[in-house]
């Protein structure tokens, strides 16, 4: 019986330390999908080039900036960045007076929005309008869109976040952490900027 113990056989010593093993390695694998799913949506821009989005991913992600001068059209109060978190939205540049081509892009966004049903929630829209306001520049007329209004000289701001000088041919997308992280030409299908929404509502959700 000694020498059995001296060996090891027959004690129970090593059953705690197999059982802790066997728990942590159990933990390990429930837990690696949580955290992939995680990372994935803190950093879209490292998913696989196989992705279903149909927006172009904008990588790495852009922060708001807090130097970004805007204000809201309705009231003057400045834009702040915690105003673009813990939702999920929808962004366009405008140029005042919001002629035709700006008036049809609220629209688009607007029935985008409409079509979300229950996701309406999870979205706002907001419209950044570039220039001196013109008559009927009014939050009313922004088809429900936040509107929030800048002068010029935020022009190479502007640039610099949306990396392109061509930025009043897209929407964008933000995300609820308030960076930047997706764009659509302006002629892209509405039902393809209406199923990434979806996708996105539904991943975070989950």
């Amino acid at each position: 019986m000694k020498e059995v113990n001296q060996r090891g056989e027959g004690s129970p010593s090593g059953a705690p330390r197999r059982s802790l093993w066997q728990l942590w390695l159990m933990l390990i694998i429930f837990a690696l999908p949580i955290i992939a799913s995680w990372f994935f949506y803190f950093n879209p821009q490292l998913l696989p080039a196989t992705r279903s989005n149909h927006g172009e991913l904008i990588s790495p992600v852009r922060p708001w900036p807090q130097e970004l001068k805007l204000v809201h059209s309705n009231n003057g109060t400045p834009l702040v960045r915690t105003a673009l978190e813990r939702h999920w939205t929808l962004l366009t540049v405008e140029q005042l007076p919001c002629a035709e081509t700006c008036r049809a892009r609220l629209v688009q966004m607007s029935q985008i929005w409409r079509a979300l049903g229950e996701g309406q929630l999870g979205v706002e829209r907001m419209v950044v309008l570039v220039g001196a306001p013109g008559v009927g520049d009014t939050a009313s007329n922004f088809e429900g869109a936040r509107g929030v209004v800048a002068d010029a000289t935020v022009l190479p701001t502007l640039r610099e976040l949306f990396g392109s000088t061509d930025f009043w041919n897209h929407l964008y997308l933000v995300d609820p952490m308030g960076n930047l992280m997706m764009r659509y030409p302006v002629d892209a299908p509405s039902k393809n900027v209406l199923k990434d929404l979806e996708h996105l509502l539904k991943s975070s959700k989950h």
